[in-house]
C-alpha cells in the first residue's frame, strides 16, 4: 500500500511541476529554454514510470524496474535543473543544450509544451526559490521515494 502512495506522489507531484510550467508558459507568456524543456521531459517520463508502476501492480520485479526508471529520469532532470540553477548563484557563460531540447520527438508532437526559444536567464520564484530549484528538490525526492518504493515490502 505504501508503494502505491509512492507511486501516486512522483506521479501528482510531476504533473503539478509540469502543469505549474505550462500555465508559467501560456498563461504568463515566460518561454522556456532548453534546460526547462528537458526537465519537462524528465518530469514526463518519471510521471510514466510511476503510472506504469500504478497500474501494472507492486510485484517485486516491476517495483524494482519503475522505481530504477523514476530514479534514472529524476537524476537525468536533477542533472539539467542543477546545470540551470546554478549560473543564478555563480554567474557563468555556458553554453545551452538548446539543440539537444529542439531535436527531441515530443517537440514534434507537442510543440506548444516541450519547444522553447526563451532565454534561461527569464526565471520566476515561490518563496525566493526559482523554478529549477524546484524541480531540483522534486527530483531528488523522486529518487529518494523510487528507492524507498523499490525496497517495498
Amino acid at each position: 500500500m505504501l508503494t502505491r502512495l509512492i507511486y501516486l506522489f512522483v506521479l501528482l507531484a510531476g504533473a503539478l511541476l509540469f502543469g505549474l510550467g505550462a500555465y508559467f508558459q501560456h498563461a504568463l507568456h515566460l518561454q522556456p529554454c532548453g534546460p526547462q524543456v528537458l526537465v519537462r521531459y524528465a518530469l514526463v517520463f518519471a510521471g510514466l514510470f510511476a503510472l506504469i508502476a500504478l497500474i501494472t501492480g507492486t510485484g517485486k520485479i516491476v517495483r524494482i524496474v519503475m522505481s530504477a526508471g523514476i530514479a534514472l529520469a529524476s537524476l537525468a532532470g536533477a542533472v539539467v535543473a542543477a546545470h540551470q540553477s546554478w549560473p543564478h548563484h555563480v554567474p557563468l557563460h555556458y553554453a545551452h543544450p538548446d539543440s539537444l531540447a529542439h531535436s527531441l520527438p515530443l517537440g514534434d508532437v507537442m510543440p506548444k509544451l516541450f519547444m522553447g526559444s526563451g532565454e534561461c536567464e527569464k526565471h520566476w520564484s515561490i518563496v525566493g526559490i526559482s523554478g529549477s530549484e524546484w524541480a531540483l528538490i522534486a527530483f531528488i525526492a523522486f529518487i529518494v521515494a523510487a528507492f524507498f518504493a523499490a525496497r517495498g515490502k
